[in-house]
């Protein structure tokens, strides 16, 4: 087989070489290719191959001398590499990127003609800040040239490429990464991290900054990527020596103006810095990349640095040496702990490593095997659907609709909030589908943001300071962003609508109040604040005892897929019983294995398959029967193949408040069979072709999946419990949600003229403060001190915050009124006063200080003040008389 390697860079050698050593490789011609015409690039390659490609050439596709436009260069790439697959009887094609501009040419001009496979070469794990309908980074697209096949790292890449679409329907194979799977350091490193031994405090830090190219790659303008990385160079040389690794991209104006930096030495940006090269350091700092690779190797400390305005952030991983910052006070806090303790502050959230990077040690020969075995993927035909039949008078749907549509005033701008924004689970497909459909039929500006993309309250204010309503999809950013409910607190302060879309259940909400138990408790005191959007009446009854007044049930909906096919009308001999759904307790793993043996033991010839990925949330005890084909994780149109295959649709759940899996069954008229807890049964019950069991026993299930194979679906019942879910019909009951209005017998905010200092006192002292990640910080003090120092407001007050939550020192409560009554902010001033008041400590000082910061709230802080003048006089004179007592 002759197999050509399409290469750009010096990594692409480096992956080709592992490739032509894989065990096999040797039956197979590789025939390396490129495309260049300024002659760098080709030479770097060329370069490279010398030492890695044990004589193997690389060809270029143009020659040096030819003169061509960059506009016409890449016109002439996809034509070329045509030319050369033909005159070279190419059987097959690897490409490391398929967005390039040349690698796109390339895969544009081939995946019709031969198998392309599409081998990641790099982390491709991102979120963003701000995404919105039209484009995207690069990333966001790797993997839509409709290649024969992706080989990933790890199931990160694998979810989004298979869900960052409702109809993607790519071959993903999760390979494990070349030269970091097999790699003993690194697999040392991810799952046994040991951080080298303390080093000896207050010793100067060696500290490098790996700097990326952002103002070239356009993810944030050169003058803000100058202004950021000059502020974090100069927070970071308080702690110790400051290098500068430029990217090997960087283009010269930019080289010019890192050799201007004062007191910052510039390294050598072609030079490699490998795990060797970094072990001097003491802590890395970059904004996002792939280097996370070596620092782990190398043991050093790295922290990802994200800016507020860069939108691209480098995901959080809970591992002891790496840290996601975002602003340059916090860069400065977590160098400033390391310099005194000699102590990283690790991410203590996150995910682990392995989600982004598999580990195993025939990465080399799966992608190889990947590559033998791959097929050109025809453009899928769409078969004719069912049409969509108008809603009938008095229909689910019609009431349901009725329910919400008081007065319906369409948002103009509307902004959802969440964790991600992919098809992967059932909890971003309902809004996602509704904010597609709306901004086809309506002028609305709409904004997705990711909350773990952002590490400030005030950067997603900022982002959503002219948006009209604010969605936040599911109670997960509550629970597992460090400043969800912080936000959400502000949002409700400051009198802005908000609604939340809640996908949770009961099973959910105890588990999450278990783990997160203070974030859980800020959640609770907030719920009453929010409009609830519920996607069921049992879940609307659970809001209403958590102290939501009025929920509203808008159910929720799926895309339609054009290529639906339908479930047989009359089961075969053997029938198929299929559940989809993570496999995890909750959705019934124990329960769908114990039917599937009893089934066994029967005699019948009933077969059971399962379409979901493996989760660590199953118990020990948990029986994972033989009996079960386990299918993994799937395309949506696989899925959809899945379920016509099928007979019955079992879902296994013991909570799940509006499963969107049950219909997807529903579409494709598949009879359908659950617990009676779940919120499928308000729609369904008495339904021909759908039964539920009382009781969660796998001898009631295997009941209830005995009788409904003996009935025929009611395509009647079945159309109006679909055209419930339609997504018209669910977009029109959403957006008459979204106009309507929020509690607004609840008081956010006291007039400021009615506040006065007496009232401060009342209040308990400072306002009650939210949860928080626990940082592992000592030294706080100092931090908020020299914060204030240098005039850093806004991390001054995230440091003072941070203090308060632990205790309440004088000094600190004092400056930090000091610092919200120079931002007019007189209540929060106020309360800060009064709890100093009360504190304890020098009393005459405490009091003196008091009124001096009194003095700059205006007219509100005269009453203050003079109290403040009158107790520092009544102190003076008691401690003056208890001195003169002792005889002093």
């Amino acid at each position: 087989m002759r197999i050509a390697v399409f290469i750009e860079n010096r990594n692409g050698v480096g992956l080709t070489a592992r490739i032509m050593n894989a065990p096999g490789a040797r039956e197979h011609t590789f025939l390396p290719v490129t495309a260049d015409l300024d002659g760098d690039v080709g030479r770097w390659i060329e370069e490279e191959a010398s030492a890695r490609l044990d004589g193997t050439r690389v060809r270029n596709l143009f020659r040096e001398e030819e003169t061509l436009a960059h506009a016409q260069f890449l016109e002439e790439t996809g034509p070329r590499i045509s030319e050369f697959v033909r005159a070279e009887a190419v059987d097959r094609l690897i490409l490391f990127n398929d967005q390039s501009q040349r690698g796109s040419r390339v895969a544009r001009a081939l995946t019709g003609t031969l198998p392309v496979v599409l081998v990641q070469d790099g982390h491709l794990d991102f979120h963003y800040k701000r995404l919105r309908p039209g484009l995207r980074d690069q990333n966001w697209y790797y993997g839509s040239s409709n290649p024969a096949a992706v080989c990933v790292w790890g199931p990160a890449t694998a979810h989004h490429l298979l869900y960052r679409t409702a109809d993607a329907d790519p071959a993903v194979h999760i390979t494990g990464a070349l030269g970091h799977s097999d790699d003993p350091d690194l697999v040392r490193a991810a799952h046994n991290p040991a951080p080298r031994p303390a080093r000896t405090s207050r010793d100067p830090l060696r500290i490098i900054v790996l700097d990326q190219p952002l103002g070239d790659q356009r993810k944030l303008a050169a003058g803000q990527h100058r202004e950021y990385l000059r502020a974090a160079c100069e927070a970071l040389a308080e702690f110790g020596e400051v290098a500068v690794k430029p990217h090997p991209s960087t283009l010269s104006g930019h080289l010019r103006w890192l050799e201007g930096l004062p007191g910052i030495t510039v390294l050598d940006e072609s030079a490699l810095l490998d795990a060797a090269g970094l072990e001097s350091y003491d802590l890395a700092v970059t904004f996002f990349s792939t280097t996370y690779l070596q620092t782990l190797r190398a043991g050093v400390p790295l922290v990802l640095f994200s800016p507020p305005p860069l939108n691209i952030v480098f995901p959080a991983v809970n591992h002891a040496l790496l840290r996601n910052v975002g602003s340059v006070g916090e860069l400065a806090d977590v160098a400033g702990q390391l310099h005194r303790t000699g102590k990283f502050a690790g991410n203590n959230t996150g995910e682990p490593l392995t989600h982004f990077l598999t580990f195993r040690e025939d990465v080399a020969e799966r992608i190889l095997t990947v590559v033998e075995e791959a097929e050109v993927r025809e453009p899928r035909a769409a078969s004719e659907s069912a049409g969509a039949v108008p809603a009938r008078s008095g229909t689910r749907a019609e009431r349901a609709l009725r329910a919400v549509r008081d007065r319906q005033t369409p948002p103009r701008s509307l902004a959802v909030l969440g964790l991600g924004f992919g098809y992967v689970t059932g909890v971003a497909i309902p809004v996602l589908t509704y904010t597609q459909a709306l901004l086809a039929h309506s002028p609305v500006d709409i904004r997705y943001i990711d909350l773990s993309a952002y590490c400030r309250t005030e950067d997603v204010l900022d982002a959503l300071k002219d948006i009209d309503v604010v969605l936040v999809n599911s109670l997960a950013p509550l629970w597992r962003s460090a400043i969800g409910n912080e936000l959400l607190g502000e949002l409700v302060s400051d009198d802005r609508k908000v609604f939340l879309y809640a996908h949770e259940t009961e099973h959910v909400m105890a588990y999450e109040a278990e783990h997160h138990t203070l974030r859980h408790k800020e959640m609770l005191r907030l719920l009453p604040q929010l409009q609830v959007l519920c996607v069921s009446t049992a879940q609307a009854d659970m809001f209403r005892g958590l102290g939501v007044t009025d929920p509203v049930v808008v159910y929720n909906t799926v895309p339609q897929d054009a290529h639906r096919v339908r479930a047989r009308a009359v089961p075969g001999a053997e029938p198929r019983i299929v559940m989809v759904g993570s496999m995890q307790d909750r959705k019934g793993l124990d329960i769908f294995s114990r039917v599937a043996e009893l089934a066994h033991a029967e005699g019948l010839p009933w077969r059971f398959a399962w379409i979901g990925h493996r989760t660590p949330r199953i118990a020990s005890s948990t029986l994972i029967s033989d009996r079960v084909t386990w299918m993994g994780a799937l395309s949506r149109a696989r899925v959809r193949e899945e379920l016509a295959a099928s007979d019955v649709f079992f879902l296994s759940s013991v909570d799940d408040p509006m499963p969107l899996s049950v219909v997807e069954a529903v579409q494709q008229r598949l009879r359908v069979v659950t617990y009676r807890r779940v919120g499928s049964h308000e729609v369904l019950d008495g339904v021909p072709g759908y039964r539920s069991f009382a009781d969660y026993t796998p001898r009631a299930a295997f009941e209830a999946l005995r009788a409904v194979l003996g009935e025929r679906v009611s395509e009647d019942d079945y159309r109006e419990v679909e055209e419930l879910f339609d997504i018209p019909a669910f977009t029109a009951r959403m957006t008459a949600a979204l106009g309507l209005p929020g509690p607004g017998d609840m008081p956010h905010r006291q007039d400021a003229a009615a506040a006065e200092a007496g009232e401060a006192a009342d209040d308990g002292g400072p306002e009650e403060l939210r949860a928080v990640i626990p940082q592992q910080i000592r030294h706080l003090n100092e931090d908020f001190k020299r914060h204030v120092r240098t005039g850093n407001v806004e991390d001054a007050l995230r440091v003072g915050t941070e203090i308060l939550r632990r205790r309440q020192p004088v000094d600190v409560l004092i400056g930090m009124a000091e610092l919200r009554a120079a931002r007019g902010q007189a209540k929060e001033a106020c309360q800060l006063l009064a709890a100093a008041a009360i504190a304890g400590g020098d009393r005459g000082r405490v009091w003196s200080e008091i009124s001096r910061v009194a003095a700059l709230l205006g007219a509100r802080g005269r009453a203050i003040r003079q109290l403040a003048r009158k107790e520092s006089v009544r102190a003076q004179v008691t401690h003056h008389s208890a001195r003169l007592r002792k005889g002093d």
